[in-house]
């Protein structure tokens, strides 16, 4: 670590930040260490309310409108409210599969998941895939598609193997507090295997809190731990981390820095 600062003078971005389910007033100071933010909706209400959010800080910040796979069974009622926020949104999201809890049958996630690409493409904005239990059919679906917008694989938990093959398909993978828990060794393992130019890190607050806070309610400043974690594994300094994973950021939501 850089002597000359602490681990709390270090700037990083949160690519996924529900600031609008974690406080009815938010304390900017709790963001004292982000640069910027993303925050994600996960069905209409939410999405409005992160815009809001989103609308109301000081601190730059980003939202996105989507339907969570939990309640993909809904995707056809509430289409229509999606697609007027899917125009106005910065990113279209969280969508994706989850097959651990299955709260929507299969079929209804899938439909809403390959929607949600399809706007994604036609919008040109980047989509935010939450996976959980669901990497061969995410997998299969990525890699069957031409796709032209930008992947954000939330809250990666893959090891070597899943890992490996996402990587080929040139998505993005967003860290969070998981990769701090003593169960999470094979994503430990796993985090070699991301593109440097593919890594971002989140907090998912008001969820997955890091060590030494996992089990409490998580907050955005929290993601310290997370990165501290992460630059460990890569063995490179929270200066080269933080720098990286701006940059990362940046190239996702606005423009390839290196044309």
């Amino acid at each position: 670590m850089n002597k000359s600062k602490t681990l709390e003078q270090f700037k990083w971005v949160d690519t996924h930040c529900h600031l609008q389910l974690w406080s009815d007033e938010i304390d900017e100071n709790d963001l004292f260490n982000l640069e910027y933010v993303v925050i994600p909706g996960v069905d209409v209400e939410s999405s409005i309310r992160a815009k809001t959010v989103s609308n109301s800080l000081k601190k730059m910040s980003y939202w996105s409108a989507g339907l969570h796979p939990h309640q993909a069974s809904e995707f056809e009622m509430l289409r229509q409210q999606l697609e007027n926020l899917f125009i106005e949104a910065d990113l279209i999201g969280e969508t994706g599969l989850d097959y651990y809890r299955s709260l929507s049958p299969r079929e209804d996630q899938i439909d809403s998941f390959l929607y949600h690409l399809e706007v994604g493409d036609k919008l040109s904005k980047p989509v935010i895939v939450h996976c959980r239990d669901s990497f061969s059919d995410i997998y299969k679906i990525l890699s069957e598609r031409d796709n032209n917008n930008k992947i954000i694989l939330h809250s990666w938990t893959g090891g070597n193997k899943w890992t490996k093959k996402f990587a080929e398909l040139g998505v993005y993978f967003s860290i969070s507090g998981i990769v701090t828990y003593d169960t999470a060794q094979d994503l430990q393992l796993a985090v070699n295997n991301i593109p440097l130019d593919k890594i971002l890190i989140e907090t998912d607050i008001p969820y997955l809190a890091p060590v030494p806070y996992k089990g409490q309610k998580n907050k955005p400043s929290y993601i310290m731990y997370t990165a501290e974690k992460i630059s460990k594994i890569l063995e490179m300094s929270l200066d080269e981390f933080s720098e990286l994973t701006r940059k990362n950021t940046d190239r996702l939501l606005f423009r390839d820095l290196n044309e």
